[in-house]
């Protein structure tokens, strides 16, 4: 088990999501307001989510291609000009987002020794950096800046790119991946895909729905964003150790009572929380076991489900939407059903 790479990358994905919504909440949304704000967040979001399977299908014709190490530099930049220029910040720590996730979502996946448990450890570390750098992002203030408040930002984006640097020469991923036991191995290919991919894009607008009158204040995020790194974390382990698709189902259609009924309290919601995240490794490891010789497109289609599934609350009201919720999650655990098995892996870890 290759444990170097994992922490590397893990770390620097809590980092690079920190800093990028530290920029984003920050010097960007301080000095662009009402209408264009909201712009810039959709962009920012098309351009991290969207590019990530055009990059995912470049690096695996390209493996020794340093994606991730080029991502933390990317947001280096976006860091040391975010005051002056918060236009160009958001673009390019956008594209630093979109080149780093690709370079460690193939990195968990090549070296996951044919589990599930390394994809959601690795993903589940940016929902704490999300929570962190918006709350740390809304304390920064224009009028006092000082180019000295930035030193400590961009160093840790230095520390993460030469890590990833290192992780990335001494562990290539330049393997085939082997993920097994996860996708049903009856159906065909695009069928699988395609079901595995819309459990995504149905779980992402479902997210969006969820009821969390409890989270009166920002801080409060940090519940709901260490939940949500739980249940992705847990994700795979639960996964690899009970089944893919039963974790999967089980999880999902136990989080929706939760999720309804806790909306006032708090630990009743996080408990739902927790389990709705927990497929994530799943619809991601679906994707690599049937795309093995391409990791990097694979998790770029789940990132591109991802977006999909949120675009509609960009532009509407869709939080607190029970009645949206309900059929999101019950189609999102049939597309499991149908996409996953329990099948048992014999690969070594």
């Amino acid at each position: 088990m290759k444990i170097f790479p994992l922490a590397a990358y893990t770390f620097s994905h809590f980092a690079v999501d920190y800093l990028c919504f530290w920029i984003l909440f920050g010097y960007f949304s301080q000095n662009v307001h009402g209408n264009e704000a909201a712009f810039g967040f959709i962009l920012y979001n098309f351009i991290a989510f969207g590019l990530q399977m055009v990059i995912g299908a470049f690096c695996d014709e390209h493996r020794k291609f340093p994606s991730s190490a080029l991502g933390c530099l990317l947001v280096l930049v976006a860091v040391l000009i975010s005051h002056p220029a918060p236009w160009a910040a958001l673009v390019i720590t956008a594209l630093g987002n979109a080149f780093f996730h690709v370079g460690g979502g193939i990195e968990s996946l090549v070296h996951s020794g044919g589990r599930l448990y390394r994809g959601g450890v690795f993903v589940s570390a940016g929902a704490l950096g999300v929570v962190l750098g918006t709350i740390e992002g809304t304390k920064t203030g224009i009028s006092d800046f000082n180019p000295a408040l930035l030193i400590e930002p961009a160093l840790l984006a230095v520390f993460c790119a030469v890590i990833c640097f290192f992780a990335n020469k001494k562990y290539p991923a330049e393997e085939d991946c082997k993920i097994s036991g996860a996708a049903n191995g009856k159906a065909g290919i695009w069928l699988v895909l395609g079901l595995a991919l819309l459990s995504v894009v149905i779980r992402s607008f479902g997210g969006t729905a969820i009821p969390m009158a409890w989270k009166t204040t920002l801080r409060l995020g940090l519940v709901s964003g260490g939940a949500a790194f739980l249940g992705k974390f847990l994700g795979g382990f639960a996964a690899d150790f009970f089944g893919a698709r039963r974790t999967g189902m089980i999880s999902l259609l136990a989080s929706l009572p939760l999720l309804i009924f806790g909306s006032g309290n708090m630990i009743v919601s996080v408990a739902g929380i927790i389990l709705f995240n927990m497929t994530m490794p799943i619809t991601l490891g679906i994707c690599a076991e049937k795309l093995p010789k391409n990791p990097g497109l694979a998790f770029g289609l789940t990132t591109a489900a991802l977006l999909l599934g949120a675009v509609p609350g960009f532009f509407a009201v869709v939080s607190g939407k029970i009645f949206l919720l309900v059929p999101a999650v019950l189609v999102s655990a049939v597309c499991i059903y149908f996409s996953a098995e329990n099948k048992k892996s014999h690969s070594e870890v």
